[in-house]
């Protein structure tokens, strides 16, 4: 317990700055002096280790640095946080920042700390205060007006510069920049300033179209007005370069047509063939001696075996296309990504194995098994699944990896002779460079394990509980969707104060936060946004978006491997969890990559 004396306390010894694990404690019963004292890092491990202790007496809590109570007299000199609260404050200088609640009433909130333990300012309120001589805070210029108000039309195009969405251009200069819809018909959107919005809103698509030589600047198409002289053309983007993966790369059913779904020799739903359960097993139900038709979830109805001759394989029809910087808009090659399994495989029902609406790859795996999936590229037109190199660096990416009600049913996924990986709030090597999608406020500590059973592999354990309907569908469910929401809001408290309700079966996963208007880590809920799956809108983003990890793989990679685990089920041992996977294409969203 004399070691106790001087140390901060922390929530979890995982939780606290690995550069000084002894200055943490944690308390494990307070009222019985039982408590957790900090050391490490041990060999091996990137967290800090803890060790009990038992008779301990608290230690002395340090002074705050602003002791409350705070009175309008602090007021003056300070700086106004415009639409933030005082967690947003510089928590270097935070008695020199204050928030308005209501200035017609004179009502404050008078930025202080940290207090001891946290890194973030507080607020404290305040009543009875006039305006503070100094101004509180000078507002940013007015955003000059459009060049011209819509409709606009191609002669407004010269001189503009492309840009990949009019949102993210810069709201003093909407009328710089210009979207290009469709580059082989000459279809460009022209962004422009909207009164009231923070953002830059574009037009519908104009036509511009090719003049004849010698000159290559665009011209309207024909209308009944006489036309503008023809502009300059715009300035091409650059032609994109690498791999991108998508399951829905053009939105139709026609790759998915051709498709191969026996994994293991168990065959799995296809658009051609219509599956139904004839009735899932009883919790902790047995399955018959060698196994149900599609797994031991169900036995299914409409699903006969595979036709002779068909490869153990799912196989995934021209999810990947390569580019190599020749061409602005057609891939050079068309991959398809086939997984076979390298050890035995049980699925709880293969009915699930294929593509998640169209937009994720899905793989039922059975409690208490693991299995090692081989992944490889091969060209779309080579039957024989030959494995091709990608001579450009990829990711892919493994969602939803949580638990089942009180821990239970666990899953954990491990990848070797990765390069990088990383999530969000950091990574391995932290963020990397150009994935402006990740926000670093959005920790993983409590909702993933990462550790290194052995030298160059990396296993991913699943710690918070989850359930269905926290389950994304599209990337736009774990990242910061373009437009949609930034990273402070995953830190928003609700209007109502609560964040979070009870779920899953008999309501027994339980995680609600009750919060201030300052907020808390996590409080956040979801958008109502059409690009949002529907079941996640109004729903904490905490639920779903912490639970991912990302593997990037060395240039000239033609295959890799995953090890998939699924913890026992204490309630039901005869069950499984589903995994979701895709590649991070939307690294090029913003910033193609470039040869």
């Amino acid at each position: 317990c004399a070691d106790l004396a001087g140390r901060t306390e922390v929530s979890k010894c995982k939780k606290a700055d690995t550069d000084d694990c002894a200055a943490s404690f944690a308390w494990k019963d307070e009222s019985s002096g039982l408590a957790r004292l900090c050391f490490g890092p041990e060999d091996g491990e990137t967290k800090c280790s803890d060790t009990e202790v038992e008779g301990c007496l608290p230690p002395p809590s340090p002074p705050p640095s602003s002791p409350p109570p705070l009175t309008c007299n602090d007021l003056a000199g300070r700086t106004e946080i415009p639409d933030k609260s005082c967690r947003k404050a510089d928590s270097g200088d935070c008695s020199s920042f204050f928030k308005w609640k209501d200035a017609a009433s004179g009502v404050a909130r008078l930025c202080h700390g940290p207090e001891p333990g946290s890194s973030k300012c507080s607020g404290q309120l305040v009543s009875g205060c006039a305006l503070p001589s100094v101004p509180p805070f000078a507002p940013p210029p007015t955003p000059p007006p459009p060049s011209a108000p819509p409709p606009l039309t191609c002669s407004d195009l010269a001189g503009r510069v492309e840009i990949n969405k009019c949102k993210k251009a810069d709201s003093e200069a909407c009328h710089d920049y210009y979207e290009v819809k469709d580059a082989a018909k000459h279809k460009y959107k022209l962004c422009y300033a909207e009164e009231g919005e923070s953002k830059c809103a574009k037009t519908k698509s104009v036509t511009c179209l090719p003049t004849s030589a010698p000159t290559t600047a665009p011209t309207a198409a024909p209308t009944s007005a006489l036309a503008s002289p023809p502009p300059p053309s715009p300035p091409p983007s650059p032609p994109p370069c690498g791999l991108r993966i998508e399951f829905d790369r053009d939105g139709s059913e026609a790759d998915r047509a051709n498709d191969v779904n026996n994994l293991g020799g168990f065959p799995g739903p296809s658009p051609s063939v219509a599956t139904s359960c004839d009735g899932a097993l009883g919790a902790g139900v047995e399955p018959p001696t060698g196994g149900c038709p599609c797994g031991c979830g169900c036995v299914c109805s409409g699903l006969g075996p595979a036709p002779p001759g068909t490869p153990q394989q799912l196989r995934f029809a021209k999810v990947a296309s390569l580019y190599d910087g020749s061409h602005q808009t057609e891939p050079v090659q068309v991959l398809d990504l086939i997984l076979t399994n390298e050890t035995e495989y049980t699925p709880w029902s293969s009915m699930r194995n294929g593509r998640l609406g169209k937009r994720l790859g899905e793989v039922s795996v059975a409690a208490s098994t693991d299995t090692r999936f081989k992944f490889r590229f091969a060209d779309s037109n080579d039957t024989a699944g030959t494995p091709v190199a990608v001579p450009y660096g990829f990711d892919i990416c493994v969602f939803d990896i949580d638990t089942g009600v009180g821990g239970s049913l666990a899953e954990s996924v491990e990848a070797c002779n990765v390069a990088d990986y990383f999530h969000h709030g950091g990574g391995q090597s932290g963020i990397p460079e150009r994935h402006n999608y990740l926000c670093d406020n959005i920790k993983v500590d409590g909702y993933l394990e990462i550790t290194t059973p052995s030298a160059g592999c990396t296993l991913v354990t699943g710690l918070r509980e989850g359930v269905g309907s926290d389950n994304p569908a599209t990337w736009d469910d774990i990242i910061k969707a373009d437009g949609e929401f930034t990273c402070e809001d995953y830190d928003v408290c609700p209007s109502s104060g609560v964040s979070g309700f009870a779920r899953g079966p008999g309501n027994r996963v339980v995680d609600v936060q009750t919060c201030a208007t300052d907020g808390i880590e996590g409080a956040g809920l979801f958008p109502s946004s059409t690009d949002i799956s529907p079941w996640l809108r109004g729903k904490p983003m905490r639920y779903t978006m912490p639970k991912f990890v990302c593997f990037t793989y060395a240039a000239g990679t033609s295959s890799f491997e995953l090890t998939y685990r699924v913890g026992p089920g204490e309630r039901a041992p005869y069950y499984g969890r589903n995994f979701f996977f895709s590649g991070a294409s939307v690294s090029a969203q913003d910033d193609p990559p470039q040869c």
